[in-house]
């Protein structure tokens, strides 16, 4: 892995997407890694959840790198061959459950893994915003997932302003978007002890369970992602040079 750090702690899998000088952006390696990370984990008996967060205090991701994205010609390095996002273990029908710790910014593409997380919770300095449309695009499919964690007032909001307008840690708490906010430094151990309680639970009856709740939220999401989807795809690579200057397009 050069794009992950993974790590075992007994049936807990910890995944940390490690591009810090790239705000944890995902490049077309990372994505290749998350998927082989997320299978890997679908595989393995021992192991009964997992958290996922990123490397360093200021960025969890702030969504697909623009220089990559821009230097492959893909419209986003998330699609797979059929068109469709494949990013999130929840993306490749894994049915084990995942907390997602975030730390520091998490905008744009990052929203993927907080839309498909299982248990959300972030550090006192997160913050969650939005800036598809400050690249000159759509937003195609977060947004969507976003009204499945988010009221609709905010979710607009959010898309409609751009990266001015920032949600805060607290603010995320009482919308109900993470379940709890801690400081950075306990971020990741809390998450682990989450995830460990889980892990303590059958998991035929978690991922019944969890699979019966995401079948009600998909079923609600499917056909507004397509048309999102579909308005990624006529994307052009030139709507993201306006965002271009460091490796991922620094949103601060």
């Amino acid at each position: 892995m050069k794009t992950l750090d993974v790590s075992r702690d007994g049936p807990v899998l910890l995944v940390v997407m490690n591009r810090p000088e790239a705000l944890n952006a995902y490049d077309g390696r990372m994505v290749r890694e998350l998927r082989e990370t997320w299978r890997a984990f679908r595989d393995d008996g021992d192991l009964r959840a997992a958290v996922l967060t990123g490397a360093g205090e200021r960025s969890f991701s702030t969504g697909l790198d623009v220089d990559d994205a821009l230097a492959t010609g893909a419209a986003s390095p998330s699609l797979d061959e059929d068109g469709r996002v494949a990013l999130t273990s929840r993306d490749l029908r894994v049915s084990k459950p995942v907390v997602v710790a975030v730390n520091g910014h998490c905008c744009a593409g990052g929203w993927h893994f907080v839309n498909d997380g299982d248990v959300i919770l972030c550090s006192e300095n997160a913050t969650f915003f939005d800036t598809h449309i400050d690249v000159g695009l759509a937003n195609p499919v977060e947004a969507v997932g976003l009204l499945s964690r988010l009221p609709l007032t905010e979710v607009l909001r959010m898309v409609a302003s751009g990266r001015a307008y920032r949600l805060g840690a607290e603010r995320a708490r009482e919308l109900g978007l993470v379940t709890e906010v801690v400081p950075p430094a306990g971020l990741v151990p809390r998450a682990l002890e989450i995830a460990h309680v889980i892990a303590r639970h059958r998991p035929d009856l978690v991922a019944d369970s969890l699979d019966t709740v995401w079948t009600a939220v998909e079923e609600q999401r499917a056909r507004a992602e397509a048309l999102g989807l579909a308005l990624l795809m006529r994307a052009s690579g030139r709507d993201l040079l306006a965002f271009r200057g460091t490796p991922s397009g620094d949103p601060s």
